[in-house]
């Protein structure tokens, strides 16, 4: 199950473009700053949002009128750009769309059923509904939207597909939690993640179609549940990632160089930090003795269900350009059991617009 990634779209407060993004990370800017919100201790918190001025302006009306919550608003008008830049390049219409969401269930939220519907609509463009998957997961969902897209891919590998995330932290209730759970770094908080946002896109075509415009490669992507997750009630071992990294080995046709670069779904919280301590250590015959790691929500915040797509964009540009070495491993962890990753490589055609 391979892909080759043709266009590719990101929007986050570091940037409006995987081109910007990647500049940012690479220069060691962050935009994140105090928000007008404030914890439980009276304190501004952090976040890295997206300027106003990127975002799409407005809900049309039909959608406007629909009783969704804030959340999901401003995930339209991040959604929207991105999609938009994304289907600019990308050709024929109607597409396939893989698109990861925030952990939630249906019952939860059910605005979920119509989102991908609505923001084609704002994006101007028809999407293949029927044979589109929403996947409502967090942080991996990206990366386990696009083990789907690669099996749709492989079963009909005439029609490229749209694989992305979107997601935000600015909602009231997700932050009153997570500060209540102590999770958002502060002065009074080490372990903690900084809230962003953010959305990011690729179109993705199969390995035998003419791939113009596909420097990198999607070996293959995979997933696994980890019973020990936040929430869970199993021991909390760190054992998810690395079996993820067991399947996508697997998948593999052969043990190839080994890994160059890591591009990780690390947020602040050493919960992930321990997940990756154990995947790294189980799997060092998979890595390079000097595989450089980045980990770009240090820059613009942890994205929610959009890190995935976000990692995958900018891990794509890093190897196109050069300045990271392939086959690089993107991965990322949700709250609850999910645990996704994808091994990126290159390929010698023309570069990868986006």
């Amino acid at each position: 199950m391979a892909g080759q990634i043709t266009a590719l779209s990101a929007l986050c407060s570091a940037g409006n473009g995987v081109e910007q993004i990647w500049a940012s990370i690479r220069a060691g800017l962050s935009p994140i700053g105090n928000s007008g919100i404030l914890d439980r201790r009276g304190e501004p918190i952090r976040m890295g949002l997206v300027p106003q001025a990127a975002l799409q302006a407005d809900l049309p009306p039909q959608i406007a009128a629909l009783p969704w919550p804030a959340r999901a608003r401003r995930m339209l008008r991040l959604g929207t750009p991105a999609l938009r830049a994304v289907l600019a390049q990308a050709g024929e219409a109607p597409l396939r769309l893989f698109l990861g969401l925030p952990q939630l269930t249906l019952e939860q939220a059910p605005w979920l059923r119509g989102f991908a519907l609505h923001l084609a609509t704002m994006a101007g463009t028809t999407l293949d509904v029927a044979n589109s998957r929403i996947v409502p997961s967090g942080r991996a969902a990206a990366l386990l939207a696009l083990e789907l897209a690669l099996e749709a891919l492989a079963q009909d590998p005439e029609r490229p597909v749209i694989v992305g995330g979107v997601d935000t932290y600015l909602d009231l209730n997700v932050l009153a939690a997570l500060d209540a759970e102590g999770r958002l770094l502060g002065s009074a908080v080490s372990d903690g993640l900084l809230p962003g946002e953010g959305a990011a896109f690729l179109v993705v075509s199969h390995p035998a179609a003419s791939g113009e415009g596909a420097t990198v490669t999607i070996e293959a992507a995979a997933s696994a549940r980890d019973p020990g997750h936040r929430t869970g009630t199993a021991p909390a071992r760190g054992e998810g990632l690395a079996m993820a990294i067991e399947q996508l080995r697997a998948r593999l046709p052969a043990q190839g160089a080994p890994i160059g670069a890591t591009f990780a779904g690390l947020t602040g919280e050493s919960f992930d930090a321990k997940q990756w301590g154990v995947a790294r250590i189980r799997h060092a015959d998979f890595f390079a003795a000097d595989a450089p790691m980045s980990h770009p929500a240090d820059c613009f915040g942890d994205a929610g269900a959009a890190l995935g797509a976000l990692l995958l964009a900018i891990g794509a540009r890093a190897i196109s350009r050069g300045d990271r070495p392939a086959p690089a491993l993107v991965w990322a962890a949700s709250d609850g059991e999910t645990r996704a990753c994808a091994l990126l490589s290159s390929v010698h055609t023309r570069g990868v617009r986006g």
